[in-house]
């Protein structure tokens, strides 16, 4: 509580306290005290709330106190800067979570009958779901169709029934059959595919047909929403900026702390860096392959970053199955035994400014 002064009012303190939240904690314990003090002398008979100016500079100075790196110490920018990379990436990642969280469901069972249904299919229709390193999960069910499939007519139903679909692709095959004395029989194959977009899901129909009847195939993969690159750009840029103020926080605590915490929390520090190394070139991997393909979609559906974390063939035969989310989890723990090494002691409470 401000003391004897008429001219200065607890809201004008507690405003000047608050926007004192955008400086480092290590400069509000050091000089806090001295900066609202100063700043209650300096303010008008009556005022009740910091004016705008001053408000856009003490966050403006805070903030560019919060970015700053320790001077003479080449090692700790560099260190920031890999944090602010692996950061990005992982930013990335969340915000490409969170646009899949706006795709459309893939088919149910249901779902699935009633599209082999107007597909052709006989009613014997199984179903299977895709996960890969690359793209959103995506979903295909095929079911037996008879000999006279006709592509055209199974368009139309889909049309009818409030598909977009486009032009069909004439498919030609040979299917080859071993027989009981060691010889293979090959039957000419005829078909046809197209494409058709609905509620947000793309489906691709395929079929091929002989004599003695066929198959349909229909692959669906969500199509991307209006909201999702932006998710995936602002989570980058938000992982960009988090890096760099972890990393420049801790490298000051890591200057004040005591020689023997200061290796413990560098040594640990640059194992976390490390683990996360893989993984943080598996996310922007995924995130170049988005940029190249334009729209974000590619022959095997639509291109994400967080699925980089799905357990699969992604560095094949380098590594398990699971060694991108492995190494994440790894390398995440790591990170916080440097953050809980690096924490500052316990320091005084903020004294109380006085304006006299």
């Amino acid at each position: 509580m401000t003391a004897a002064w008429p001219n200065a009012d607890d809201r004008l303190e507690r405003g000047y306290r608050r926007l004192l939240l955008a400086y480092p904690r290590r400069h509000r314990r050091r000089h806090g005290t001295e900066v609202v003090t100063t700043l209650l002398e300096m303010a008008e008979p009556g005022q009740r709330r910091p004016r705008a100016g001053e408000a856009l500079h003490l966050i403006a100075s805070g903030l560019r106190l919060r970015f700053r790196l320790p001077a003479g110490r080449p090692f700790m920018a560099i260190a920031a800067l890999l944090a602010a990379l692996v950061m990005g990436g992982f930013g990335a990642a969340a915000g490409s979570w969170l646009g899949a969280q706006t795709f459309a469901d893939l088919p149910d069972d249901e779902s699935a009958a009633r599209l082999t249904q107007l597909a052709g299919g006989l009613g014997e229709s199984s179903q299977y779901r895709v996960e890969t390193n690359w793209h959103a999960d995506r979903s295909n069910v095929t079911d037996a169709v008879a000999a006279s499939w006709n592509g055209e007519q199974v368009r139309q139903r889909f049309t009818d029934a409030g598909w977009s679909v486009s032009e069909s692709t004439p498919l030609s095959a040979r299917r080859v059959t071993a027989n009981s004395d060691g010889t293979t029989t090959e039957t000419p194959l005829r078909g046809a595919r197209f494409d058709a977009e609905s509620a947000g899901l793309l489906i691709q129909v395929r079929a091929y047909t002989a004599d003695d009847g066929g198959q349909v195939s229909i692959d669906a993969t969500p199509t991307r929403t209006a909201a999702f690159l932006p998710l995936v750009a602002i989570g980058l840029a938000g992982g960009l900026v988090v890096g760099w103020l972890v990393a420049a926080a801790v490298a000051y605590h890591m200057v004040a702390a005591p020689p023997g915490r200061r290796m413990t929390a560098g040594g640990l520090g640059r194992t976390s860096l490390l683990a996360l190394a893989l993984p943080t070139l598996a996310l922007y991997g995924n995130a170049v392959r988005m940029v190249r393909a334009g729209g974000g979609v590619d022959d095997g559906g639509l291109l994400t970053v967080h699925s980089a974390f799905t357990p699969g063939e992604y560095y094949y035969p380098f590594g398990p199955s699971w060694l991108v989310l492995g190494l994440t989890i790894a390398g995440l723990a790591v990170a916080v035994a440097t953050l809980l090494v690096a924490r500052p002691s316990k320091q005084p409470p903020q004294q109380v400014a006085v304006a006299n």
